[in-house]
């Protein structure tokens, strides 16, 4: 039996310079990439429905057809809803991407006022099917929100709808393409004026908790999960109550402690709620300076020049409240400033979602806006000139869902910790990017990256490169990619897995010329085990063979490492 590994080995070539209160630098290239359509857009949904590598953006509109952009990866978009049978006109609000049937192709699901929600199949060829009538979701209601978690944590994802008015819905997910409503039973019943709304694990006990926000000046709501799917009202003991306007609504860790903390946006002030750790939280929003008195509707929490902090956008509807759409630069002692005030960020429209992806792979966050009225909507490019570093992670669940919604991924480094969770949806009726992305300032090694599935399994990485992505597979392994490998190329195969004890690896490096490659083997807590290789090859397929002698049968890790690029998978020792 014979063990193969196939590796594409190219140079990196990234910036590392990091400016320290580094202002915004984001251009408006709407009309080039093809995003400014006009009409009166709601939300925004982030997702990669053809898996070809980019982050594709739905459109969620009222009195019009919704459209499905797909990024073309050269910064250009193209409308694909009519081909694609996703072209909605059932005045929607809001939409959400996940991976219902975990096949591995992403399905959406759409919230339309005063007609049924729609939701769509991906069938794996650029087209979709609406099975919401045969699924048993396709209810008539107002839905501001659209929120995809495994409550239960049984692998399947589970859809909330949160209508402005009416009761909101909790579908199960019975994992056939079915779902039963389990509104009452499951605790999540709600029946005031809901908007914005968001999963997330707030007491860090594994599971999704349930978070609420209220228009009317009606108490806002903390749901915790017990871990079976079924919530309990702890808004009161929580201290998350907060009685106004609600909109938008976001998670993030302000002050990296492990703790996700809360921004809420509201017409008139803004609330931030600061995690304590022991299930309380405290408002903190007067001494951190970002509770602008607009109309704000979409927010979402991002590092926009990859310092390590947590940095804040909100828009607001600026017609309804002559105020611009904020980007606030987190300044690491839990209060922020106001950036970017003369930057198209800046923009006096009628803005109500946003949403974040690293559009073209260049490891700066860039933001979506969808503007309500003549004004057209928004694609910021961000083009920092001296960012920190970063590091990006994509992850695909293969006991959890498919999505891995709800995982959450850990960063120790330098002695700071950086936190944050794939989310099903969150802003105002929108959706981040599945990929993570984490700015590490002047950090230059990942010492330690913890992933917790939803499904409870924990895996554990270390000494990781910074200044890149890597698709994490649970129970399986991780694959490195950079913006200069082909999208959608698998970097390295293994087969057979498990391996013998003499194994030889076949390496592909790219390029006419030699270099210096580095092999060697970690156990899977990252511990050094076996040097396997040391010193130059030619481009081109090598062999080399790994002899693992005493080696413990288990799990290790192989590293090739070459012109500055370092390739890791997870294989098993027989």
């Amino acid at each position: 039996m014979y063990f193969y590994i196939k590796l594409g080995l190219v140079l990196l070539l990234t910036g590392t310079g990091f400016g320290v209160g580094a202002q915004s630098e984001f251009i408006d290239i709407s009309s080039s990439a093809g995003f400014d359509e006009t009409g009166f857009n709601r939300g925004v949904a982030v997702g990669d429905f053809d898996n070809d590598g980019d982050d594709d953006v739905y459109l969620s509109r009222l009195n019009q057809p919704n459209f499905l952009y797909r990024n073309n990866g050269d910064g250009t978009f193209t409308d694909v809803g009519v081909e694609a049978g996703v072209n909605d006109d059932g005045n929607s609000h809001t939409a959400a991407w996940g991976d219902f049937d975990n096949d591995g192709n992403l399905d959406l699901y759409v919230g339309n006022k005063a007609a049924p929600n729609k939701l769509y199949y991906n069938n794996g060829n650029g087209t979709f099917t609406d099975i919401a009538e045969s699924a048993g979701v396709n209810i008539l209601g107002k839905p501001r929100t659209i929120l995809l978690a495994d409550i239960d944590r049984d692998g399947f994802l589970d859809i909330y709808v949160a209508n402005i008015q009416g009761e909101n819905a909790m579908f199960r997910n019975n994992g056939n393409l079915t779902f039963e409503d389990i509104t009452e039973s499951s605790g999540t019943s709600d029946t005031q004026l809901s908007m914005g709304a968001m999963f997330f694990d707030y007491d860090n006990d594994g599971d999704p908790d349930l978070y609420l926000t209220h228009d009317g000046n009606q108490a806002y709501i903390m749901l915790q999960n017990d871990g079976t799917g079924n919530f309990m009202d702890v808004s009161a003991s929580s201290g998350t109550n907060y009685e106004g306007l609600g909109m938008g609504v976001d998670f993030g860790d302000v002050n990296n402690d492990g703790w996700l903390d809360i921004y809420i946006t509201n017409l008139s002030y803004n609330t931030l709620y600061l995690n304590n750790g022991d299930g309380t939280f405290s408002d903190i929003s007067e001494a951190a300076m970002i509770r602008d008195p607009g109309m704000g509707w979409g927010t979402t929490f991002l590092d926009y020049d990859n310092d390590g902090l947590q940095d804040i956008y909100m828009v607001n509807d600026s017609y309804f409240s002559p105020l611009p759409n904020i980007l606030y630069r987190n300044k690491g002692d839990n209060t922020f400033e106001e950036v970017a005030i003369d930057s198209p960020v800046a923009s006096m429209y009628a803005s109500y979602g946003t949403a974040c992806t690293d559009m073209n792979h260049d490891g700066l966050i860039d933001i979506f806006i969808t503007n309500s009225g003549s004004d057209g909507n928004q694609l910021f490019e961000n083009n920092l000139s001296s960012p920190g570093n970063w590091f990006k992670i994509k992850l695909e669940g293969t006991i959890s869902n498919r999505s891995a919604i709800g995982a959450r991924v850990t960063i120790n480094a330098a002695g700071k910790i950086f936190t944050d969770e794939v989310s099903g949806g969150t802003g105002y009726a929108s959706q981040n990017s599945f990929t993570l992305h984490f700015g590490l300032g002047d950090i230059e090694e990942v010492e330690e990256l913890t992933i917790r599935w939803p499904n409870g399994l924990v895996e554990t990485y270390n000494g990781l490169a910074v200044n890149q992505m890597i698709t994490a597979i649970e129970n399986e392994s991780f694959v490195v990619n950079t913006q200069e490998l082909p999208l959608g190329l698998d970097v390295f195969e293994i087969a057979p897995n498990p391996c013998p004890e003499k194994t030889p690896l076949q390496i592909t490096l790219a390029g006419a010329f030699e270099q210096q490659v580095d092999i060697y083997a970690t156990d899977i807590l990252g511990r050094y085990t076996a040097r396997i290789y040391n010193g130059t090859l030619f481009s081109g397929e090598q062999t080399i063979e790994w002899e693992s002698g005493p080696a413990e049968s288990g799990w290790y890790i192989i590293t090739v490492q070459s012109a500055g690029n370092r390739v890791s998978k997870k294989v098993y020792l027989r």
